[in-house]
């Protein structure tokens, strides 16, 4: 196993999630760094700064990564979705904080609840639609979709059904997005495991 430097400690928690992420699937291949470059078409500098958490890794990296590892994409291209957003936001507004003040949706739940207008824009269908075709009314959707509240797991499933959409993505961001929301996800230390 790799022994890791420190993460800078102005990574947002969405960065820090997918970097530390990233750091467990390149130990677990038992690649080293120019091995990872060679297998991905990323520069062995590219992929220190994406493992040190200085520079967010472009999608196909990601996207590679989790391949060479076994592992299904669709959860790492959630947090690198989300740590993307993240950084938009903070170039274009003041930085956020830590955690959010009540009334306002965490970059987790902002970034399913964008993913989740996407698709009830394919369907075609209006608030009132889509409550005649799930269990959800309309009020619930309209709360889910402006990232209100978070949409139970099986709205979220309904509303890639009704687009004909594969359900990896959009599960993947609320199980992250869920994850945030109760507590389960820390800041934990990166040292060796």
């Amino acid at each position: 196993m790799s022994r890791w430097r420190e993460l800078p400690a102005e990574l947002d928690p969405a960065a820090y999630r997918l970097v530390v992420r990233l750091r467990v699937l390149k130990d677990h291949s038992g690649l080293s760094t120019r091995q990872l470059a060679v297998k991905t078409g990323y520069s062995t500098k590219s992929w220190e700064r994406y493992l040190g958490g200085r520079t967010l890794p472009p999608h196909d990296a990601v996207d590679a990564m989790a391949r060479i590892a076994g592992e299904d994409p669709a959860r790492l291209l959630a947090l690198r979705e989300i740590a993307a957003a993240v950084r938009q936001r903070r170039r274009t507004f003041t930085p956020a904080p830590e955690t959010t003040t009540p009334g306002t949706p965490s970059p987790e739940r902002t970034c399913l609840a964008a993913a989740l207008r996407e698709l009830k824009d394919r369907t075609g269908l209006s608030l009132a639609g889509l409550a005649e075709r799930t269990a959800y009314s309309r009020s619930s959707w309209h709360r889910c979709l402006t990232g209100t509240t978070l949409p139970p797991r099986r709205a979220v499933e309904d509303l890639c059904r009704l687009a004909d959409e594969p359900p990896g993505r959009c599960l993947a961001l609320w199980e992250i997005a869920e994850s945030t929301e109760s507590g389960r996800t820390t800041r934990a230390k990166t040292g060796p495991s």
